[in-house]
């Protein structure tokens, strides 16, 4: 677009003016540069410019104005916009970095320097984006001009300096001007806010310089001519009053024209140059390419840990040592950044054959950043993943469960077989809760010799416990903090990604506190500084950055309910913080909603009761004020997918910290107790009358409902069959009865199933099938809360109902025989001593118990290969405690302890057919049982089984519970009392764990521990020794 015409008249009619004439004269220079770059020198015009790219790419938006005046502009674009933009740009695979120069030049550094550095910025916006993405904003302000003699001749030569050009000008010149950059947009602001503002700010928004106006008039002139009107935007803001924090003027964006303009223009012009690729990506691929995303953005940053990163290296390169490298710190102490380098360059080194072993077949290397990318906190999906690459499942025969999905990475990892490969995974500790996360049973004791295994965790996490309590014990790497050189570096490097820098006093003044030596601290800290926006007060502001992790994070929170959000931001950290696994953003964005019942106090100051007043349908939070929101917490946050599929929570628990810190504090106990019974009576009133699926409900409502101790409520949600559906498991309800326990007691629970059972069976739609199930089933559940009268009674209803009506179906018969062996075999339990006059009832347990197994033994498939290798492993116990009585006519001693030896053995044999480790864990103390006494071999099985039982299950499990008693007894047969009250000790503490004090099986190992002889052993350990329940 020509603007000669203009050019002609603007001299015709202002010859005579030398100031004009000036002006005139040096864009008439300047539009000689555009006539160059039409052959070449600058590129010429770009407005069809579409850049195809694999993997990620960098976007640069270069920021172009006056400073004093742009002041409030430039605040919303860092802390609003550009953080949207960012947001939009990840699921594109694309980074996006603001050049924000208002500060990070320092004051003391040559015209050349600060010259150099603002033209510079736009060549490296230009490097990466070939047409920068340029956003000015032009007033009332046209900005320094040099002077002559302070362009140095490099600068003039390099970028064509015009002389009597503004930088300001210089900037739109050399990024938009000369090239027609379809990338540019220009933000005309109007003059309307300077009639409400103070006379002594408004030297501050209008330039006094002789030549302001004309050079304005031009420039605006030039622009306008030169872009077509889609790239140029006039707005207005108005004058707010005076900032109290700032003590300046501050303008709004009030119809929000300014932040709408600037993100729509962008948002378009990054789509068409860099368009997302419409192709279907294999889930599984898109999940490894976002943690590769996640590896290589942070792999630049580490600084400081060469040793930490060339031990990483020597355990993947070097010959196998069989156990995982664990790299240990505490919160923020840059694990995953290390984590990030050390993966990337195992990548190179298998790419290029540099690693030991592996013979013709290359290394893969396998990397998983916990709460990095959507879905990553779960366990299962992971494991999946692994599996896959791996090659030891497809996409056809992927595991259905956690367990199978356990069983085959444990067997994989242990294979010599198995390709080599080296895993990394970040933040182990971070898995969602669950057994299989917290014990690692995933990870086998000993790896195969081309496996390598490097594991990033917080110290003295369940995980980093559960690995080292392992034999042979995992390597451990600890992070040191930082030095003072380290933290210079990784600031410098931080803040020079966005064109900023700190003079010596400033870097000294940040370096200088005592958190600098935390990684984390600092990089808040930089965050803090890069969107501080007053240049003049930098130093002040580092002075003002709070010593600590946690206090620093509270004054960001601080910070943020000021400029985003206010209370809909306290809320948000305040139900993230009671929620029990994390909120999906849904969840929120309806909670939120609810105005009237947002926050713990009234206006008046009265705090509303607790689950009182129900949740009102509101609809959802308008995406603007979540926008809002989520912009500022989202670095704070794991991220959760673009469609919300995941779970939104703190990055860090450091976050949490300061969240309690911050929003539960009160004058005393009580107060605080109140406020966070508010939030989760919030959360409970939400989930009871949400449409979640089950799944998440039960993650959710149970825990808040305990937590207000709503017992009617809790106990409604419980009985309910697709609850008790979910939560039962035939072998320990471990979840089912913590919520009992916790949140009403055994007898209501006995109470209560025994109703809904009674309801089921008069309900006209039950079939007879279903409650011989449910009879099974809630017997079980009895048994294992310790009502065992009760148990029996519904057993024998459920064996009956059976016979009678069903036909006595071999499969179902099988199950009933088990269940009232089973019933008999845990009120057996709780006799403490053997007496020959249990011989009667042992044999209807065993008759039971072998009832099953003949029907096992007809039925196919390896569920009831399974149920017959658990059957005989139970017969093995009866046979041996046959022997041990000194039988009777009906199975004499010797014959019972051959056929324990033989049951046990097969039990054996078959659950290592079927890899069930659990199981096999538990046939080994029945194994070690039907030895019969005291001898080597016994105890050598009890250790076997403790190995693999803490390995695959965890302590707190009815497996232990049998092992540390049978253990204590083999030590007190030896004479060992010490070692034997250490194991009746972890007996106790296990029935505690599992079943609660008032249970009845946790009534004998009190009573043991309460015998003279363990009594003067805690006494002299100092220990506590334990009550009978009353």
């Amino acid at each position: 677009m020509g603007c000669g015409t203009s050019q002609v008249s603007y001299v015709q009619i202002s010859s005579k003016d030398p100031n004009f004439v000036s002006v005139i004269e040096a864009w008439e220079q300047a539009q000689s540069t555009i006539e160059k770059s039409k052959r070449g020198l600058f590129g010429g015009p770009q407005t069809k410019l579409v850049i195809r790219r694999t993997g990620w790419k960098t976007i640069r938006i270069f920021v172009s104005s006056t400073f004093k005046d742009f002041h409030q502009e430039r605040e919303i674009l860092v802390k609003k916009v550009f953080p949207a933009l960012r947001t939009w740009c990840e699921p594109r695979r694309l980074y996006l970095v603001e050049c924000d120069l208002r500060w990070g030049v320092p004051k003391d550094y040559s015209e050349e320097f600060t010259l150099r550095t603002c033209l510079g910025e736009i060549d490296r916006c230009r490097e990466d984006n070939i047409m920068p993405f340029f956003l000015n904003m032009t007033s009332e302000r046209i900005g320094w001009i040099p002077l002559s003699d302070q362009v140095p001749s490099s600068i003039r030569d390099e970028y064509e300096w015009i002389e009597g050009l503004s930088v300001t000008e210089m900037e739109i010149l050399h990024g938009a001007y000369r090239a027609d950059n379809p990338n540019a947009l220009f933000m005309l602001r109007d003059d309307s806010f300077l009639a409400g503002l103070p006379e002594e700010w408004k030297a501050d928004f209008v330039d006094q310089q002789e030549l302001a106006p004309l050079k304005l008039m031009v420039l605006k002139d030039r622009i306008r001519q030169r872009f077509p009107s889609e790239r140029l935007v006039h707005y207005h803001m108005e004058f707010s009053g005076i900032d109290p924090d700032s003590q300046k003027p501050k303008l709004i964006d009030s119809d929000g024209k300014f932040s709408k303009a600037v993100y729509d223009f962008f948002q378009k012009r990054i789509s068409l140059q860099y368009p997302l690729e419409q192709t279907q990506l294999d889930p599984y691929q898109h999940v490894k390419e976002q943690h590769e995303a996640f590896m290589k953005s942070r792999c630049d940053f580490v600084f400081g840990r060469d040793d930490v990163l060339k031990q990483i290296d020597s355990y993947v390169c070097l010959p196998a040592n069989h156990v995982p490298l664990m790299l240990l710190g505490n919160a923020g102490t840059g694990k995953s950044s290390v984590m990030c380098r050390a993966a990337d360059q195992a990548v190179n080194k298998a790419l290029t054959g540099n690693i030991h072993g592996g013979g013709r077949t290359r290394w893969h290397v396998f990397y998983h950043f916990v709460g990095a990318v959507p879905g990553s906190t779960e366990l299962f999906a992971m494991l999946k993943r692994l599996l896959l690459e791996m090659a030891v499942v497809s996409r056809a025969t992927m595991p259905t469960s956690l367990e199978t999905a356990v069983q085959l990475t444990c067997g994989a990892l242990t294979n010599v077989n198995t390709k080599p490969i080296v895993i990394f995974i970040d933040a182990l500790n971070q898995f969602d809760e669950d057994q299989a996360a917290s014990i690692v049973s995933w990870m086998p004791r000993k790896l195969a010799p081309h496996v390598r295994c490097v594991f990033a965790m917080i110290t003295d996490t369940p995980q980093h416990k559960a690995l080292t309590v392992r034999e042979p014990a995992p390597q451990e790497l600890y992070l040191q903090p930082l030095t003072r050189d380290t933290g210079q570096e990784i600031v410098e490097q931080l803040l020079a990604k966005y064109g900023k820098r700190l003079d010596a006093n400033q870097m000294c003044t940040l370096l200088d506190k005592e958190s600098s030596i935390n990684p984390l601290w600092l990089s808040i800290a930089v965050e803090e500084l890069r969107v501080y926006g007053n240049f003049r007060k930098v130093s002040e502001k580092i002075e003002q950055l709070a010593d600590g992790l946690l206090e620093l994070e509270i004054q960001v929170l601080e910070r943020f309910e000021h400029e985003s959000g206010g209370e809909l931001l306290v809320a948000t950290l305040s139900l993230l913080e009671v929620s029990a696994r994390g909120l999906l953003e849904t969840e929120l964005l309806v909670m939120l909603a609810d105005y009237d019942n947002l926050m713990p106090q009234e206006k008046g100051g009265e705090k509303r009761d607790e689950g009182k007043e129900k949740r009102q349908d509101v609809g959802k939070l308008p995406a603007a004020k979540w926008a809002v929101v989520y912009g500022a917490l989202r670095p704070f946050l794991r991220p959760f997918g673009e469609s919300g599929e995941g779970r939104l929570d703190f990055y860090h628990r450091s976050l949490s910290k300061a969240v309690r810190k911050r929003y539960f504090c009160g004058t005393d106990e009580a107060d605080v107790a109140a406020i966070y019974n508010w939030w989760h009576a919030k959360l409970a009133d939400f989930f009871e009358t949400t449409g979640a699926n089950v799944q998440r409900k039960i993650e959710e409502y149970p825990v808040h409902l305990i937590a207000i101790h709503d017992q009617e409520r809790l106990e409604k949600f419980l009985v309910e069959w697709e609850v008790f559906e979910h939560l039962f498991d035939e072998e320990y309800s471990y979840k089912l009865l913590q919520l009992w326990r916790e949140g009403s007691d055994l007898t209501r629970l006995r109470d209560s199933y025994l109703t809904s059972i009674n309801n089921l069976a008069n309900a006209p739609d039950t079939t007879k099938d279903r409650l011989s199930r449910k009879l099974e089933e809630v017997a079980e559940l009895l048994v294992q809360s310790g009502n065992y009268t009760q148990a029996a009674e519904l057993a024998e209803k459920a064996m009956a109902l059976e016979r009678k009506e069903l036909g006595s179906r071999p499969e179902r018969m099988s199950e009933l025989y088990f269940l009232l062996a089973y019933v008999q075999d845990e009120i057996m339990k709780l006799e403490e001593y053997m007496y020959r006059s249990q011989l009667p009832q042992m044999r209807k347990i065993v008759d039971n118990y072998e009832a099953a197994a003949k029907l096992l033994r007809q039925l196919p498939g390896d569920f009831n290969k399974m149920k017959l290798a658990r059957t005989l492993n139970r017969l093995s116990f009866y046979f041996s405690g046959y022997a041990l009585r000194g039988g009777d006519d009906y199975l004499h001693a010797d014959s019972a302890k051959e056929k324990a030896l033989t049951a046990i053995e097969t039990a054996i044999e078959t659950l290592k057919e079927l890899n069930d480790e659990p199981h096999i864990a538990d046939a080994l103390v029945t194994k070690g049982v039907a030895y019969g006494g005291a001898v080597s071999g016994q105890i050598k099985a009890y250790k076997e089984a403790e190995t693999l039982a803490l390995r695959v299950v965890g302590e707190n499990n009815p497996i232990t519970d049998r092992l540390y008693l049978n253990m204590a007894i083999y030590y007190e047969e030896i004479g060992d009392y010490r070692l034997a009250y250490d194991n009746f000790r972890k007996w106790y503490g296990v029935c505690c764990e599992l079943y609660g004090k008032k249970h009845p099986k946790t009534a004998r190992p009190i009573g043991t521990l309460r015998e003279p002889t363990y009594k003067n052993i805690a006494n002299r350990l100092g220990d506590d020794i334990p009550d009978l329940p009353e």
